[in-house]
């Protein structure tokens, strides 16, 4: 490449603000077609002091350069179907002239980056034309195209028909790892830019370009790429973009669309009001009267309904006869019913929290070494009656499977007369095996439950003595005599008379020691009355009703008084004989057996009959009291009071007055089988075997109701809630607390 000096304008001519760039800097001019634009080249001084311009000329300083000057060369006009000719295009490039002119109407025309407005006469004012001096050389260029015009060439969109070619350039961030074949514009080698443009030039080498070169894109540069809209795929919504498009618009002129619209808004604002407003006020008014009739009965909810599960409405079943309502007591005084389950409605079941009343056992009974598990689900109602179901369905390693039912911390009772109806299971009479028994225990022990019984079952002893002593005898182990040994004893247990552990909750209890009240003085327990046990005569044929009482602290050789009636006494002779079993070393006993009718077996006729016993105790009078058995509704036996007296020294225990129970009693109604009661025959039984439970009633003298099972005189609650552990877990087998301190035992208080 050669250069020659340019000398500087001598024109004169200058304006503005660009004076002082037009007085140091040449100019060169370029043509393309009628325009022409100067081109800024670098000034340099010579040694006389003259500024000369060093314009290039007809070659590039290097190949790649003339290279690229050749490409960006266009014709003198483009459209959109040709937005740029290559090189080779039929019409020629202009070849670069060199000219000197002095004329500013000829040396300036408009441009996109020179923007001076046309001139509109010769020789008219210009006051804002944009002068500079004519360099004394410059060079005719064809039209040079454009940066967008590049990448369009470069695309093979050229390929496409007209009608498919892009119509507008989008550009993108440039990323690292870009490997997008988007079409950049061809690189210049060792520049910095591709020609580019200054503040007047739109073709000179600084660093403005929108595309800059390189091999690769930095991150964060702009990266061209054709795009044309006509090429897109139809979307579903377009229609709705166009307005001459009578596919979105109903042609008829009726916004149907509009009305169906606020009609649904309307009807969803009155489902609101209705829902919200006009439904609550005339629910309000409909079931006023209702509401008024149910508020305050706690078994219907506010809706008027009862809940699914089991509820009696009250303690006696609606369902019990009428003619049951009363009765006139053994004892001659009238008396009511407090409490009855008719057991009508069918399929009720007794897990805890089922009933209000009644609540079925999960445990093994382990203290008479049972073989059944007492399963919750052996328990139901049908036709009428309370079925308890034993089968020899194995469980929990034991060979059968039956039912205890509890009213334990329900339902308790203190005196009265309690009576049960039922039929029992076997073939016939001479079944041998079973152990149906319905009977009452104080609320201080839950039945099964051996840490609740330990200390408490069976006492009903309001003394202080050495009757509440372990064992019933002296810490010394001296005495009594009676209690050391007994012939009524049996060889297991040395012939010793007791061996409970004492009297946990005695009148002996030290002040602040653990008690359940009223007071440390008064002593609390758990005795026993049985309403029946059923066995194999062992004199006769047929089955026995055991009828019974259990009691602490025991008398020398387990023996009661029974030198009068009024201790003693057994009303049907024809039928009842004394037991002559009268205990072991965990309880003393007074019981009377009955003869059953032989038709109230599960094959041979399941009639029922009724059994039960009426007791009153007087905690004032103690010597006040008594229990009388009923079986098949009349009088079998009776035990007074005083066949409980006290059994002095030196021959006798030493123990005081033992009382007919003034505890709140709860109820078991339960089908067991053990070899402690009696000998298993299982050829003269059949399985599943069922014990029927036609009603449970009590009743208690006119005016003297006494239920609940904590009542004000005994309570036992807040003991319970205590010691919840003890009276929730089956498996302990003694009292897990410390015992209360015995005032005259072992070092008293």
């Amino acid at each position: 490449m050669t250069a020659e000096p340019l000398s500087s304008s001598s024109s004169g001519e200058k304006e503005g603000n660009d004076s002082s760039i037009n007085d140091s800097v040449g100019h060169e001019t370029t043509f393309f077609d009628s325009q022409r634009e100067d081109r800024m080249v670098s000034p340099h001084e010579t040694d006389d002091g003259q500024t000369v311009q060093y314009v290039d000329r007809d070659e590039a300083r290097d190949p790649a350069g003339a290279q690229y000057m050749l490409s960006s060369q266009t014709p003198s006009t483009s459209t959109f179907e040709t937005p740029l000719l290559p090189p080779d295009s039929p019409q020629l490039r202009q070849t670069p002239t060199r000219s000197l002119s002095y004329n500013a109407n000829l040396n300036y025309v408009s441009s996109p980056l020179n923007p001076n407005p046309s001139l509109s006469a010769p020789g008219s004012p210009q006051p804002n034309l944009r002068l500079r001096s004519q360099s004394r050389q410059s060079m005719h260029f064809n039209r040079i195209a454009s940066e967008d015009s590049q990448v369009l060439a470069a695309s093979n969109l050229a390929s496409l028909p007209a009608s498919q070619r892009g119509s507008m350039i989008l550009y993108r961030l440039a990323v690292e790892d870009d490997r997008s074949t988007l079409i950049r514009p061809k690189a210049l080698l060792n520049r910095d830019s591709v020609l580019s443009s200054s503040e007047e030039s739109i073709f000179s080498l600084s660093y403005d370009s929108k595309y800059p070169s390189g091999a690769s894109h930095a991150r964060g540069t702009l990266v061209p790429y054709a795009y044309d809209p006509a090429l897109d795929e139809p979307e579903e919504d377009d229609p709705l973009h166009d307005l001459n498009d009578h596919r979105a618009f109903n042609s008829s002129g009726f916004p149907i669309r509009g009305v169906l619209n606020v009609g649904v808004l309307i009807l969803l604002i009155l489902a609101l009001l209705s829902l919200f407003i006009i439904y609550p006020v005339l629910s309000y008014f409909y079931d006023h009267s209702q509401k008024d009739v149910i508020t305050g009965n706690v078994l219907v909810n506010g809706t008027g309904q009862v809940e699914f599960l089991f509820r009696m409405a009250q303690l006696i079943d609606p369902e019990t006869p009428s003619s049951a309502a009363t009765r006139t007591g053994f004892d001659g005084l009238p008396y009511e019913l407090v409490f009855s389950d008719e057991f009508n409605t069918p399929n009720r079941t007794f897990w805890p929290g089922d009933d209000p009343f009644w609540e079925a056992a999960n445990i093994w009974y382990w203290s008479t070494s049972d073989q059944e598990w007492y399963d919750p689900g052996q328990i139901t109602t049908k036709d009428g009656y309370l079925s308890i179901t034993m089968d020899q369905n194995s469980k929990n390693n034991l060979p059968y499977r039956s039912g205890m039912l509890q009213s334990w911390n329900k339902f308790c009772f203190t005196r009265g007369y309690i009576e049960v109806s039922i039929s029992l299971p076997g073939p016939n009479q001479e079944t041998q095996g079973y152990w149906p028994g319905a009977w009452t225990m104080g609320n201080l022990a839950r039945p099964g439950y051996g840490a609740t019984t330990d200390g408490v079952w069976p006492y009903s002893y309001d003394s202080c003595d050495v009757g509440t002593f372990p064992n019933q005898t002296e810490p010394d182990g001296s005495g009594p005599a009676a209690a050391l040994h007994s012939n009524a004893s049996r060889s297991k247990y040395d012939y010793e008379l007791s061996w409970l552990s004492g009297q946990r909750l005695s009148a002996c209890t030290c002040p602040g020691e653990d008690h359940p009240g009223p007071s440390v003085n008064v002593g609390r327990g758990a005795p026993e009355i049985d309403i029946f046990e059923v066995e194999r005569n062992q004199l006769g044929s047929g089955q026995v009703v055991s009828q019974s009482g259990q009691f602490a602290p025991f008398t020398h050789d387990y023996l009661y008084l029974n030198d009068t009636q009024d201790q003693w006494n057994i009303t049907t002779p024809e039928i009842t004989t004394e037991n002559s079993y009268r205990g072991s070393v965990v309880q003393q006993a007074v019981s009377a057996l009955t003869l059953l009718p032989d038709n109230i077996f599960q094959e041979s006729g399941a009639q029922f009959t009724t059994l039960g016993f009426e007791y009153w105790s007087d905690p004032s009078n103690p010597s006040d009291g008594y229990i009388t058995w009923q079986s098949a509704g009349v009088q079998s036996a009776r035990l007074g009071a005083g066949a409980l007296g006290p059994d002095p020294l030196p021959n006798g225990t030493g123990v005081s007055q033992r009382l007919i129970s003034v505890e709140p009693m709860s109820i078991v109604l339960n089908l067991g089988i053990s070899p402690d009661w009696q000998t298993i025959d299982l050829n003269t039984m059949i399985f599943p075997a069922e014990m029927r439970v036609d009603y449970v009633r009590v009743y208690q003298r006119t005016g003297q109701t006494n239920v609940g099972c904590s009542p004000t005189d005994y309570p036992t609650k807040d003991y319970i809630n205590r010691h919840m552990d003890s009276y929730m877990n089956p498996n302990l087998t003694s009292w897990n607390y410390q015992k209360p301190k015995n005032s005259l035992y072992s070092g008293g208080c």
